[in-house]
């Protein structure tokens, strides 16, 4: 991923050996900013522990925008889920129905071309939570 990330773009790759759930990456571009978990699976299966569902979605609930990158090793092929949407990933992983995984996706593809621009458009879009809960776009 980091020879793919636009040159522009600060990110820092987080080390955190000590759990509490947060992201591998945090991304700021062009006055957005982000946390990317990365993830790769040889099955349909996606390993996501409680403290990173948990962290996602407290992150979500004030606002932030965060995602999970997931990876299958035997294909090029790439998934791009709102970080909300880290129990569903956990209950289901890549699984299938008729439309496409049973988790929402946000972006997917073979080749990163409009990975990095939807994730600004979704952080963009995403501009703080109402003191009611309701989120403000």
């Amino acid at each position: 991923m980091k020879e793919k990330i636009p040159p522009n773009w600060y990110t820092v790759r987080i080390e955190n050996r000590f759990g509490g759930g947060v992201p591998d990456v945090y991304v700021c571009a062009e006055g957005v900013s982000f946390w990317i978990e990365l993830k790769s699976t040889i099955t349909s299966r996606v390993l996501v522990s409680s403290h990173q569902i948990a962290w996602h979605y407290a992150h979500y609930r004030a606002g932030g925008v965060s995602f999970f990158l997931v990876s299958p090793l035997s294909s090029s092929h790439l998934y791009l889920f709102e970080g909300v949407n880290g129990q569903g990933l956990m209950d289901h992983g890549l699984s299938v129905n008729g439309s496409g995984t049973v988790v929402p996706c946000a972006w997917s593809g073979d080749d990163w071309s409009g990975l990095f621009d939807h994730m600004l458009e979704s952080g963009r879009g995403r501009v703080g939570v109402s003191e009611s809960g309701s989120i403000h776009r």
